[in-house]
């Protein structure tokens, strides 16, 4: 039986394409980079299709056969525009809301991101937002590698017992950063990843934050 939203004592966010609506950027500033490359572009559904971790698949989707300097070039070049742009960025309908929501029946939040820790801190400042987590854990790089090993560390950070925690995030690849740590997983299929790549992982996949919000009871 689906346990009830509230009944998780802490969630811990995904940040890009989760509680950020930032996948128009990223299909925006890849195809800057298929621009200056002489390449044809993505369209933001072929890119919702081939968006995978690590972010190198992604690269090898539309042609590019990078070895790893290469990689980091485009890298570099990639998070040049996506920074550039980030501020047009907002949160998808109904963040704000779902967290306030959980913060109001006793849930704590944290976020576990693929995005570099110093950018990650400066851009959950940027929103106002860093306060509403009691942990924010970014990646070591700019190359968007895997979260799993880090994964169990945020859980080992948070001190909670793995039933009592709910991972939120948006890519098959938080379905398995959530395996890592054992804990229950919900996919919005808002984000970088088409609800198609998202299905049969064997989590629970909504489309909107409102069919969560749905769920909360009233506060009491």
């Amino acid at each position: 039986m689906r346990r009830r939203l509230a009944e998780y004592r802490h969630a811990v966010w995904d940040w890009n394409g989760t509680l950020l609506d930032d996948t128009w950027l990223c299909c925006t500033s890849l195809n800057l980079l298929l621009a200056e490359d002489g390449r044809p572009r993505v369209d933001a559904e072929r890119y919702r299709r081939i968006f995978e971790f690590p972010v190198i698949k992604v690269y090898q989707a539309i042609g590019f056969t990078p070895d790893e300097p290469s990689f980091r070039a485009m890298s570099v070049r990639f998070m040049a525009a996506y920074e550039a742009r980030k501020h047009e960025c907002g949160l998808h309908p109904g963040a704000l809301d779902l967290l306030d929501g959980l913060s109001a029946r006793g849930t704590t939040h944290s976020v576990l991101s693929a995005y570099e820790r110093t950018l990650l801190e400066a851009t959950l400042r940027q929103y106002g937002l860093r306060d509403r987590f009691r942990k924010a854990c970014g990646g070591d790089d700019i190359h968007a590698g895997s979260k799993e090993a880090r994964a169990r560390r945020h859980l080992d950070d948070l001190g909670l017992a793995a039933d009592d925690v709910l991972y939120v995030g948006d890519t098959a690849h938080d379905a398995e950063a959530a395996r890592a740590m054992g804990v229950d997983c919900v996919l919005v299929a808002h984000g970088h990843q088409h609800r198609d790549r998202l299905e049969g992982l064997g989590v629970r996949v909504v489309d909107h934050f409102a069919e969560l919000l749905a769920e909360l009871p009233a506060a009491t």
